[in-house]
């Protein structure tokens, strides 16, 4: 994967993750919410990882 492309994905990951978003407050069970971030985490792993 290109290295502009990861850096935009970085970005968009962060947008939606971060405080305020739509996404981060509208989780009913917090189980969910706990899920969905350590998923986030790994395709950040993951692009911090690929070559």
């Amino acid at each position: 994967m290109p290295v502009s492309l990861r850096a935009l994905a970085r970005r968009a990951l962060h947008r939606v993750a971060e405080d305020g978003s739509e996404l981060t407050q509208g989780w009913v069970d917090s189980s969910d919410a706990i899920a969905w971030h350590q998923e986030v985490q790994l395709i950040r792993d993951a692009l911090d990882t690929s070559d």
